[in-house]
C-alpha cells in the first residue's frame, strides 16, 4: 500500500513540486534565483525536523561552540543549500565561467589522463561541483552517485549530470561493477566519499566514530594507484573553486585490512580539516554518527 501511494501520489507531487521551482529558477537570472532559493530554504528549513539533526551535528563537532554560533552556523547551511538547489537550472552557466580549478603541484598528475587514479572530495558548496569541474578538465573520469529517491526527479537529475558532470552510476551493486569495469579501462574514478555508512569502517570524525567507506583506499591499493584529496569551495563572489590538496600514493603499499584503514582515517581526517574552514558550506544532514 505504502508502494503503491508513493508512485501514484507522493511521487508525482514531489516531481509537480521540483518541475515548478526548477523553471522559476530557469527563469530567473542566476543571481536572482539564488536569491529566491535562500528565501525559500531559510524561512521553510528551520521549521522542518531535519533541522534538529542540523543542530546536533554542527553540536558534536563544534562541542566548543556556544549556542549562538551553532544557531548561526546552521542558518549559513540553509543559505547555502538555498544556492545549491537553485544553481541546478543554471549549471550549464556555472560550468562555463563560473568554476576555477587551482593549478598546483598536483594538477599534471591527477589529469594525465595516460594514468587511472582515485580523486576524493565531499558533499561541501555544491556537491555537483567536483564532478563538473573534473569534466572542464578531464573526459575518462566517472562517478558513482547516490541518486534522488523519487525516480521521476533522478530521470531529470541524470540528464543534468551527463550533459554537464562525469559520468554518473547508480551507487547501487550494479553501478558499482559498472564503475569498476570503466576503472579497469583505464578511466580515473571520482568519490564524494563522506557520507554516514551502514558498513565500511570505524574511524575518527571529530572525535567521534563513524563508518566511511573504504571504497577509495580499496580501488588504490589494488590498482597500485595515486588517491587525490580534493575540495570545492563556493567563494565569496558565489563563484568556485576546485583544488586538490593532498595525494595519498600507494605504489609502495600492500593491500591489507591495516593499509585499508590507514588510507581511509587519512580521508577522514582531510575531511575534517577542510570542512573545519568551511562549516557553513558543508551538508550537515545527513546522521554522520549513526553506527
Amino acid at each position: 500500500m505504502k508502494s503503491l501511494f508513493k508512485i501514484l501520489v507522493k511521487y508525482p507531487l514531489e516531481f509537480l513540486f521540483f518541475i515548478f521551482f526548477f523553471t522559476v529558477f530557469k527563469i530567473l537570472p542566476l543571481r536572482m534565483s539564488r536569491a529566491l532559493g535562500i528565501l525559500i530554504t531559510t524561512s521553510v528549513g528551520p521549521f522542518l525536523p531535519i533541522h534538529n539533526l542540523l543542530i546536533k551535528n554542527l553540536s558534536i563537532a563544534f562541542h566548543d561552540k556556544d549556542k549562538e554560533w551553532i544557531n548561526d552556523a546552521a542558518n549559513r547551511v540553509w543559505k547555502n543549500l538555498g544556492y545549491t538547489v537553485s544553481e541546478y537550472a543554471h549549471m550549464n552557466s556555472i560550468l562555463k565561467s563560473k568554476i576555477e580549478v587551482i593549478n598546483n603541484e598536483f594538477s599534471d598528475d591527477v589529469f594525465n589522463e595516460n594514468e587511472h587514479s582515485v580523486i576524493v572530495s565531499g558533499h561541501s558548496s555544491n556537491w555537483e561541483i567536483p564532478g563538473m569541474a573534473l569534466r572542464s578538465k578531464m573526459n575518462r573520469v566517472s562517478a558513482i552517485v547516490r541518486e534522488p529517491n523519487n525516480p521521476l526527479i533522478n530521470f531529470v537529475v541524470k540528464q543534468l549530470r551527463h550533459k554537464y558532470s562525469v559520468q554518473c552510476y547508480s551507487k547501487n551493486r550494479s553501478g558499482t561493477r559498472q564503475l569498476l569495469n570503466q576503472f579497469n579501462k583505464g578511466s580515473s574514478i571520482a568519490l564524494l566519499a563522506d557520507q554516514q555508512l551502514s558498513s565500511g569502517t570505524k574511524v575518527k570524525f571529530f572525535n567521534k566514530e563513524m563508518n566511511i567507506s573504504t571504497l577509495p583506499a580499496q580501488i588504490a591499493l589494488k590498482a597500485k594507484c595515486k588517491i587525490f584529496l580534493a575540495w570545492p569551495i563556493r567563494t565569496n563572489d558565489n563563484n568556485f573553486k576546485f583544488e586538490v590538496i593532498e595525494c595519498i600514493d600507494t605504489k609502495d603499499k600492500e593491500s591489507n585490512e591495516e593499509n585499508i584503514y590507514k588510507i581511509s582515517a587519512q580521508i577522514s581526517s582531510f575531511y575534517q580539516k577542510m570542512i573545519a574552514k568551511y562549516p557553513e558550506q558543508y551538508f550537515w544532514f545527513h546522521n554522520r554518527w549513526k553506527i
